[in-house]
Formats: C-alpha cells, sequence, structure tokens
C-alpha cells in the first residue's frame, strides 16, 4: 500500500502549468524585443522608440499565446525535444510577422529594421532556451515510467514495431503481455508506473483491467479503438427511466460546410498568389533535371466515394510504376528523384492540390485522400474505412500533423475519424499553424518502413528478453 500511496503522490505536479507556461512564454518575446533595442543604442534608448515599444507589449504577448496555443505548445509532449523546438521558432517566425503588422500601425519608425532582426534572433535564442529548460524540468520531474504494454497476442510484431519507433527518455518497456496472462496483473502492478492498453480486447476484461491499474497509482494510457472514438461528445439521455447514450453524426452540419467552403477558397487564393514564384521555380527544376513533365494527375477517391484527378508535381521518374504497379513509396525508394526528395521533404509537391481546393474537390484541412487501389485493400482490412469519405479531402489532415507517413493505415483512420467528430474551424487553424512545423521534420515524409522481422530480431536479442528494457517507449495522445 505504501507504493501505491508513493505513485499517486508522485503524479501530482508532473507537468509545468500551462498558464505559467504562457505568461512566461510572453514575458521572454518582450524581453527579446526590448534586448534588442538595448543592443542597437547601447543601452541609452530615446523615448521615442522605447514608448511604442510599451505600447505594443501587451499585444505581442497576445499575439504570442495565440499562436502557441495553436501550435500545440500548451499541450503535453512527452517526445523529444525537437518536435518542441520546431513548433517554438514556427510560433517566432509568426510572431516576427505579427511584430511588423504591429509596428506599421503604431509609430512603425520607432522600430528600426535592424531592431526587428535583432529582435528575432534574440527571441528565437531564448524561447529556444526557456522550452528546452521546460522540456529538461518536466522529463526530469517525469522521471522514466516502466511501462507494462497488454496487447492481443496476434498482432505482437505490429505492437513491437510501433513501441520500439516510440521518442526516448519518458518510459521504459518493463514487459508486453497478451490479455491472457493478465492474471498474473497484481503482481506487475507493483513493478510498473504505467500501462497501455492496446485494442482489440475483451470487453469483460476491460472494466477491470481500467480499476485495477488505476487503484495500484499506475498511469494508464489507452488506445482507442473505432467504438471508443465513435462515443466520443456522446450526449447522455434517457428514455423514460432508461439512461442512454445519444451518438451525434459524424461530419459537419450545412452550416460548417459553408463556412469551410468560404474559408478553403479564400485560402487556396491567398496561398496560390504567395506561392507563385515558388510553384514556377519547382516547375522549372522539375523539367531541367529530370525528363518528363513537371506535374502528374493521380485518381484519389473524394467525398461520396467519388474518384477525382489529384493534381501534384512529379517526384519520380517518368512511368515509375510502369514495372511494379501502383505501390506505396518505401524508404529510400529509388523511383523519387533528386529534386523530388527535396519537394516530397517540404512537401512543396502538394502545392498544387490548391486547384483541387479551387474546384471543390478537396478542402485545406481533411483526411488525405487515397488511391482507388489502397482503398479497397483498406475497407477490406478496416470495416469503419468508408467513413472517412463522409467529409472532403484534405491537403493537410490531423492524421499529418500528430502522425508521420509511416503510420499505419489504422491509426490514420483513427486521427481521421477524431477530427470529423471534433470538426470546429478552431481546429482547422490549429492543424494549418502545426502543419508548418511538419514540415521540416524529415520522417513525417519518409517512405513506410519494411516488415517487422527487424524490429523482432532486435528485441529477442539477449538482454532485451521479455522485460524489454532496452525498449524505451512513449505514448501517443489525441489532441483535445
Amino acid at each position: 500500500m505504501l507504493k501505491v500511496n508513493q505513485k499517486q503522490t508522485r503524479k501530482k505536479n508532473i507537468f509545468l502549468s500551462p498558464y505559467i507556461l504562457a505568461l512566461l512564454d510572453a514575458f521572454w518575446v518582450n524581453a527579446g524585443l526590448f534586448l534588442a533595442f538595448e543592443l542597437r543604442f547601447w543601452g541609452n534608448v530615446p523615448d521615442y522608440n522605447i514608448e511604442p515599444f510599451w505600447d505594443i507589449a501587451p499585444w505581442l504577448g497576445i499575439a504570442t499565446i495565440v499562436i502557441f496555443s495553436g501550435l500545440g505548445l500548451y499541450e503535453k509532449r512527452r517526445n523529444g525535444y525537437m518536435s518542441v523546438l520546431r513548433a517554438s521558432l514556427t510560433g517566432v517566425a509568426g510572431i516576427f510577422m505579427i511584430t511588423l503588422s504591429l509596428t506599421f500601425w503604431l509609430r512603425g519608425f520607432a522600430f528600426p529594421r535592424s531592431v526587428l532582426l535583432l529582435s528575432s534572433i534574440l527571441q528565437m535564442l531564448l524561447i529556444s532556451l526557456w522550452r528546452y529548460a521546460c522540456w529538461y524540468l518536466e522529463k526530469k520531474i517525469h522521471g522514466l515510467r516502466r511501462l507494462l504494454i497488454i496487447g492481443p497476442r496476434e498482432e505482437k510484431e505490429k505492437l513491437l514495431e510501433q513501441v520500439i519507433d516510440f521518442p526516448r527518455g519518458w518510459f521504459k518497456v518493463h514487459k508486453v503481455i497478451d490479455y491472457t496472462s493478465v492474471d498474473q496483473l497484481d503482481e506487475w502492478l507493483e513493478e510498473i508506473d504505467a500501462v497501455l492498453l492496446v485494442p482489440p480486447f475483451p470487453s469483460e476484461q476491460r472494466a477491470r483491467l481500467l480499476a485495477d491499474c488505476r487503484g495500484a497509482g499506475c498511469d494508464v494510457f489507452l488506445v482507442p479503438d473505432f467504438y471508443d472514438i465513435l462515443l466520443l461528445n456522446a450526449r447522455m439521455g434517457q428514455l423514460s427511466d432508461l439512461p442512454v447514450m445519444e451518438i451525434k453524426d459524424i461530419g459537419l452540419t450545412e452550416f460548417q460546410q459553408v463556412i469551410k467552403r468560404i474559408f478553403d477558397i479564400a485560402l487556396a487564393l491567398l496561398g496560390l498568389i504567395l506561392t507563385a514564384p515558388i510553384t514556377v521555380t519547382c516547375a522549372l527544376l522539375i523539367r531541367l533535371s529530370t525528363s518528363g513533365p513537371a506535374f502528374y494527375t493521380q485518381k484519389r477517391v473524394g467525398r461520396g466515394k467519388r474518384v477525382f484527378h489529384l493534381l501534384k508535381f512529379r517526384t519520380m521518374v517518368e512511368d515509375a510504376e510502369k514495372e511494379t504497379g501502383p505501390v506505396l513509396a518505401v524508404d529510400n525508394d529509388p523511383r523519387i528523384t533528386g529534386i523530388g526528395r527535396f519537394l516530397r521533404a517540404t512537401r512543396l509537391d502538394e502545392l498544387p492540390q490548391l486547384f483541387n481546393v479551387l474546384k471543390g474537390e478537396m478542402s485545406i484541412v481533411g483526411p488525405r485522400p487515397e488511391r482507388p487501389v489502397f482503398v479497397q485493400e483498406f475497407a477490406q482490412l478496416y470495416p469503419d474505412y468508408h467513413m472517412r469519405h463522409i467529409i472532403k479531402p484534405g491537403i493537410t489532415g490531423l492524421a499529418q500533423v500528430v502522425g508521420k507517413y509511416t503510420t499505419s493505415p489504422e491509426d490514420k483512420l483513427k486521427f481521421d475519424l477524431y477530427y470529423m467528430r471534433n470538426y470546429s474551424l478552431l481546429m482547422d487553424f490549429k492543424i494549418i499553424l502545426q502543419t508548418i512545423p511538419v514540415l521540416f521534420s524529415r520522417e513525417s515524409a519518409g517512405g513506410i518502413k519494411h516488415d517487422a522481422s527487424t524490429f523482432i530480431a532486435v528485441y529477442q536479442r539477449p538482454g532485451s528478453g521479455t522485460d524489454g528494457s532496452k525498449m524505451p517507449t512513449s505514448t501517443v495522445s489525441l489532441p483535445k
């Protein structure tokens, strides 16, 4: 019992308060601008310059909190520091644009260009150091938790492949078991700090597992299945005196569809205008470096399972699938051209899809459209796969922001259904913002990995047996 109490006590104050983070983010951003003034004028800033700074400081602080919140920097992040750094630097770049706008309206001549440029450098440095300190402190307070993974025996290969890919430093896999071994759970609960439950699992065991784990003071993480996602935001009601859960439809209301369409058209037009020089440059580079056209179209499945032609920059050799037929790209795919690797890594190959948005075939945010042949395959594996075609596909989406290119179709489907269940215009804004740092993540644009035999071989090496002590892991939670 003493050990249980220690676990429960340690769980308190694990994470820094997001309110404190927000206030100090605003402070460091303004501090960077203030220090830029001090350095520019060697510590003797004229009143003409410093007074407008005090005028914009509150607005700059509010803008910082809004942008950082949209980038997910106030959500729990049990992963590597690089994802935090990418989001933080993206936020500082957004703050630079906001600062330019504010100085234009509020005595812009009081803000020399040297101050604006220097402030961005200082803000990047201060925010990077501050956010690293927060990440490091959170990691130390959290501690390396011993994790028990309970999952189905028949999916052990897939489970191990995902586990070994998790970020390091937050969790250490202590044991991986299936549901036939839960009779020994009481013994293992004394040795672990957290439990990850992976579906599918018997419903009669679910409540007991959750109760036992929480009663032992362990953190519990549940990978949701499609049934769990459908229950999200269900409303409690009654039929006579019978308590029931009323499940709302997945999808957008007519009003939401109209607002989303206006939002899509405005962003697509703005995007095409702003990226016109980039589009022309990419097209020329493709034509000069490879044989074949700069653009290509590919059949994809959209809303209502209607097939449309998706427009992209060509990143593979001409007639890449002539010998193989339709196949997914893999790591180090030899069919991808040199310029194609760059376009894929930066996601610039997706730019022409803004024309698909204007035509009404796609949205800016939504599930990524798949090719008909893959849709047929996935539909056979996952009976709920057709539900993602209730809304228009998107250039970016929740699955692309929180997942990777190598994320399994099943997990991507869960993210897509979660998005459809919880859609709001604010969520679209957040996904668009969070797409920007993803562009600088190499793993987000890589090809699919090969089978899990390599991972299992690692897991079964001497010293990496059933306790899994050499297999660090973390967890992924759906954003709120």
